[in-house]
């Protein structure tokens, strides 16, 4: 009788599995075609999500990111062949805008002249090229200094839940100049692939809504933005700490040494909040020998018993009612701009 009975209860058991399997074939069956592939990426992200390993080899593949590094000919060898041997190898494609071709770098030669009043003229060159020969070839474009260390996982992730088909960009926001903010050139910037369609036809065509003159790169890159419907987004995280930063570890942890910093932060920030990020995306004034040394804490080195790996992605967010809240934030704890 209990041989019986199990045999029974067995038989039930793998009836109702395949009945489960049987419904789920048909609901799917019954969505439309794109339905269909949203909810084959969801399934497909879910799964990924449980396994931590596999979410930045995901996130390279599906939330592309092209680099391009600002740099000089005295630099080349100085610091930006760091930046390929560590967090450039990150990049979906890394590109070095100099004024001088370097074989060995495979520098892009920009047709400016050098020195630190023509920064603004050489970032609008970079962006140029990149738009006429590097459009397609990733979703969010970021810009860095030869200084600057990117954790690129990071800026995946973060940017994972933003569309690239919005025009937005993401840096460390400060408030003088610039109505709704501009990003800070030493922290670096990301623009959307429509941000840089939006640059391309305004700074490339108008001379008006976009400055020609000897200016301050991050500065000059705001306004242009701001007159051509691009908007500064806010990339603090969720307890409203920075993840860009125009200032190195050293500079920040355990205080901030600097007395310019604070005063130039879009956001006030709160005195009991730390400085920096769990998530911070990039630091500014890095030694050449310490983009190895970060990459030995970040990516070797690995505390006994101690996880700081990610679960999950980010909620993708409603663009719309999020641009509307970034082009109209004037709430108390932000500062505006006093011209």
């Amino acid at each position: 009788m209990f041989f019986r009975n199990a045999i029974c209860l067995l038989i039930g058991l793998i009836v109702g599995v395949r009945l489960t399997d049987f419904w789920d074939y048909v609901k799917l069956q019954r969505l439309s075609k794109n339905e269909r592939l949203n909810y084959t990426n969801f399934t497909h992200t879910h799964a990924l999500a449980q396994d931590a390993d596999t979410l930045p080899e995901y996130l390279f593949n599906n939330t592309r990111v092209l680099c391009w590094v600002m740099t000089m000919p005295e630099n080349h060898l100085e610091r930006a062949v760091h930046i390929r041997n560590t967090w450039g190898r990150r990049c979906n494609k890394l590109l070095f805008m100099s004024t001088e071709k370097d074989d060995f770098l495979e520098t892009v030669r920009l047709e400016v002249p050098e020195g630190r009043d023509y920064l603004w003229h050489k970032t609008r060159a970079a962006f140029k090229y990149i738009y006429e020969h590097h459009l397609n070839d990733a979703d969010w474009f970021l810009k860095a200094d030869d200084d600057s260390y990117f954790i690129m996982e990071n800026l995946r992730s973060f940017l994972y839940q933003f569309s690239a088909e919005v025009p937005v960009y993401f840096g460390c926001k400060f408030h003088p100049f610039v109505k709704q903010g501009y990003m800070s050139g030493g922290a670096g910037y990301v623009l959307s692939r429509a941000a840089l369609l939006r640059f391309a036809d305004v700074a490339l065509s108008n001379g008006t809504a976009c400055s020609q003159n000897q200016l301050s790169e991050d500065k000059e890159m705001g306004i242009c933005l701001q007159n051509a419907g691009v908007v500064a987004g806010d990339a603090r995280d969720d307890e409203g700490a920075e993840r860009f930063h125009p200032l190195a570890p050293m500079h920040l942890i355990p205080v901030d040494t600097s007395e310019w910093y604070p005063l130039y932060l879009f956001y006030k920030r709160d005195k009991n909040l730390q400085c920096c990020s769990r998530s911070a995306i990039s630091f500014h004034y890095i030694k050449p020998k310490d983009f190895y040394v970060l990459d030995y804490l970040l990516y070797v080195l690995r505390p006994f018993g101690v996880g700081n790996t990610a679960s999950k992605l980010p909620a993708k967010v409603n663009m719309a009612l999020l641009m509307d809240k970034w082009k109209h934030e004037l709430s108390d704890n932000i500062f505006k701009d006093e011209e």
